[in-house]
This record gives structure tokens, C-alpha cells and sequence, in this order.
């Protein structure tokens, strides 16, 4: 597995993890899972940038 493909697959782990977080942070109404899912989403925008 060359790095772009590792860098994909850790970027689009990462955004489903986010995705569920921010869900679960509104249905919940916990202002923390979500804000930590925008910070995962904020780590993806970043891998893609770098690679």
C-alpha cells in the first residue's frame, strides 16, 4: 500500500468517525462529540492538503 492510498483510507476513517460524532453530538444535544468531530473533519481537510 503506497502512502497516497494509506493517507485515503486514514482520511475517509477519520471523516466517518467525524460524521458519527457530530450526529451523536446533536441527537445527544453534548456539544462535545461534535465539536470533536469537527476538529477530525479539520485533520482530514489537512491530510488532503499535505498530500
Amino acid at each position: 500500500m503506497d502512502r497516497n492510498k494509506k493517507i485515503n483510507l486514514i482520511s475517509f476513517l477519520l471523516a466517518l468517525v467525524a460524521v458519527v460524532m457530530i450526529v451523536l453530538g446533536f441527537v445527544v444535544k453534548m456539544p462535545a462529540p461534535a465539536l470533536t468531530g469537527i476538529g477530525f473533519l479539520l485533520i482530514v481537510w489537512t491530510f488532503q492538503v499535505l498530500k
